[in-house]
């Protein structure tokens, strides 16, 4: 016997003038509270062989510190073909990763430069989903840190309204370079724009 599967999508009222400074200035905040205990937290991004954490296999990571330091910048060897029109866009090829580190070379250091450290991501879901594959992939201890996501934080500042979804509409990441560590330094620059905002 099939089933009927019922989705409900409640609708959210779009926010007026004044909840919309509210969400701004929790944005505001937020970061103004990061950028007051810079060493409790770090940015990390990741570039990929595909945009399905389940299946996709990580190419390089970057990881800054709070104060804006590199802590961790290595391109990795996936174990398998990068797809050229991946490479295309990020411009990381099979060829580029020979000789790098694998996940399982890497992992270490990625604990002890994340340990007791707040990870934020813009789009941290997709971030957090990648190393949490890799992670059951490689038989690897799954980071233990808690993660945030600029990206929200962004688009509430911004604060253009999505009717379709019910949410404030996300911003792509300005600048974006497609490399981990241009991304790591844009979305710190994020945060420090939100956090030394008046208004």
């Amino acid at each position: 016997m099939s089933q009927l599967r019922v989705i409900v999508r409640v609708m959210v009222p779009e926010p007026n003038s004044d909840q919309r400074q509210m969400d701004r200035m929790k944005s505001i905040e937020w970061s103004r509270q990061l950028l007051e205990n810079p060493d409790s937290w770090c940015i990390i991004d990741t570039e990929t062989t595909g945009l399905k954490p389940r299946y996709s296999r990580i190419v390089e990571i970057s990881i800054f510190s709070g104060r804006g330091e590199i802590v961790f910048d290595s391109l990795i060897d996936p174990g398998v073909p990068i797809p050229q029109e991946v490479a295309a866009i990020h411009g990381i090829s099979d060829e580029l990763v020979v000789g790098s580190p694998s996940m399982t070379q890497a992992w270490l250091e990625l604990q002890e430069v994340t340990q007791d450290k707040l990870l934020l991501a813009y789009n941290s879901s997709f971030d957090r989903g990648m190393l949490f594959y890799e992670a059951i992939r490689n038989d690897l201890p799954k980071l233990k840190s808690d993660w945030d996501c600029v990206m929200v934080k962004y688009s509430a500042f911004v604060g253009i309204w999505n009717s379709r979804f019910g949410n404030y509409q996300y911003q792509k990441l300005p600048s974006a370079g497609h490399r981990s560590n241009i991304d790591c330094k844009v979305t710190l620059d994020l945060v420090r724009l939100m956090g030394e905002s008046q208004s």
